[in-house]
């Protein structure tokens, strides 16, 4: 991996777990809305950063509530959601796919808490969350994004080599 894209997944990497840690009262917790989610459409644009978000979110999982369940099952559900994301070529059905997966980190919580109770309003609440931050809220903004060219030449569409 050549400097500059490892680089940039470190940047983006922080920028996630810094956003996490500075809202960590609405960050965390079976009721919680990721402000840094934002980021993970970014894997639509360039697969690549697959690796910087799902990293920021492994770090920010380190100061979890729910220990070593939301590092995996958290982590888990990003990466699978951004790969999902970066497979589809449609911006706005990609932006479900965090949403969809959400049930992936409802287990988690689940095995961390050992009650299945609140299992279905947790899933909801993390879904509902998902979708704002990424389709109501990333979608549009990454669209401006999309307008500069500055922006689109050397962030959202870096090349792999």
């Amino acid at each position: 991996m050549k400097t500059k894209i490892l680089t940039r997944q470190a940047l983006i990497a922080s920028i996630y777990f810094v956003v996490t840690y500075l809202l960590k009262d609405i960050s965390y917790g079976p009721v919680q809305f990721r402000v840094a989610e934002i980021l993970n459409i970014l894997a639509f644009y360039n697969p690549i950063y697959i690796i910087g978000v799902t990293a920021g979110c492994f770090i920010s999982n380190l100061y979890s509530q729910f220990g070593i369940y939301d590092l995996i099952f958290g982590t888990l559900h990003t990466f699978i959601s951004l790969t999902a994301m970066s497979k589809i070529k449609n911006v706005y059905v990609a932006s479900l796919m965090p949403s969809l997966f959400s049930f992936i980190v409802g287990i988690g919580i689940m095995l961390a808490t050992g009650t299945t109770a609140g299992f279905f309003i947790t899933t909801a609440q993390i879904m509902l969350s998902e979708f704002v931050a990424v389709s109501l809220i990333s979608v549009p903004l990454f669209k401006v994004f999309e307008k500069n060219s500055y922006i689109r030449g050397n962030i959202l569409y870096i090349p792999f080599s």
